[in-house]
């Protein structure tokens, strides 16, 4: 766990804030089933159709293919969009694949943040692993 973060259970980490009301980075971890082993490309792609159309101009990078220990696949997709209040938001999405299970591990932080918040980020998902698949969703 990197410090200044706590663990919230059924949801993944959180940025400990510093001062009331200041937005704080999050890391989520969610998990799906695909319809097919194939299935993690087009999976990413409709996801990709959901957010575009809940979130006001939002922008993507990627997917792109990315090592993920464990994983059959895993690819990294960004999301970029602004909150009028809050500023420009980014979205780092992993998508890693194991047969027919997805796992989806999203860091959610204030663009002007990233680098403040990257390497604790990235310690945390280095330090992910996926469970047997006896544990993986039914």
């Amino acid at each position: 766990m990197p410090a200044g973060w706590i663990y919230i259970a059924d949801f993944g980490i959180r940025q400990m804030a510093m001062a009331p009301g200041a937005i704080t980075a999050n890391v989520c971890l969610g998990q799906d089933k695909l319809d097919a082993e194939d299935g993690a490309a087009e999976y990413i792609e409709k996801q990709k159709a959901l957010i575009g159309g809940h979130l006001k101009d939002a922008t993507f990078a990627g997917p792109q293919p990315i090592p993920f220990a464990g994983a059959e696949e895993a690819h990294l997709l960004f999301v970029r969009h602004n909150v009028n209040a809050a500023g420009c938001m980014l979205h780092a999405q992993t998508y890693a694949r194991l047969g027919d299970w997805l796992g989806i591990i999203t860091l959610t932080t204030l663009e002007a943040q990233l680098r403040a918040v990257r390497a604790d980020y990235e310690a945390f998902l280095k330090g992910l692993r996926i469970a047997p698949p006896r544990e993986h969703l039914q």
